[in-house]
């Protein structure tokens, strides 16, 4: 169960969520959802511990999430990011790294930055984020709690529903899923919906 009781949360002088009392229980799908910008993201953000909230409290199972405990919590948690490229490495088989000799380059050449410009992960197709979503569900079964931040934004309307099927599903198993989105068919398939 996740909880947050009377939360604000800020980011530099601007209050994005103002006493936001909200419990998400195991065994449901849980949406918070909001036009862009109301604090969606930043609430998820706020219960991995990555946000502090400046008044109020979130918990975890009853136990306050804070600063120390924020790192143990994490552990609990897995999270598809609205990002999706940016765990593709997941999904890609890595290239074999050749060997390099033992000179001074080889040594410093691994040590310090490349002064090569930087490569951004290229996009992924539809198809491609729902197979990282079910890869990264399938390898953290063991985690009770699922958190995603738009998982439908990019998809077509029939991995939409494969998507909020696959969220359902981990909802069925008993842990608890927090959802941010303006999605309406993610919407229309919550147990419970926080308007922000």
């Amino acid at each position: 169960m996740l909880e947050f009781k009377d939360a604000t949360i800020e980011v530099g002088e601007r209050v994005l969520v103002e006493r936001l009392s909200l419990i998400a229980k195991d065994g449901e799908l849980t949406c918070v959802t909001g036009p862009e910008g109301s604090g969606k993201t930043t609430l998820l953000r706020a219960l991995m511990g990555f946000q502090p909230v400046k008044e109020g409290f979130v918990s975890v199972d009853g136990e306050l999430l804070t600063v120390l405990s924020a790192h143990a919590f994490r552990k609990m948690m897995v999270y598809l990011p609205q990002q999706m490229q940016l765990l593709a490495h997941a999904i890609t088989e890595s290239e074999p790294v050749e060997e390099q000799t033992a000179d001074e380059y080889a040594v410093w050449n691994a040590v310090l930055p490349s002064a090569d410009k930087a490569i951004a992960p290229k996009p992924l197709s539809a198809e491609e984020i729902m197979l990282l979503a079910e890869k990264t569900l399938r390898d953290a079964e063991n985690k009770p709690i699922v958190i995603a931040d738009e998982p439908t934004a990019l998809l077509t309307p029939e991995l939409t529903m494969r998507m909020i099927q696959l969220l359902k599903a981990q909802a069925a198993m008993g842990k608890t899923v927090l959802v941010a989105s303006r999605h309406p068919q993610m919407i229309e398939y919550a147990d419970m919906i926080v308007r922000l």
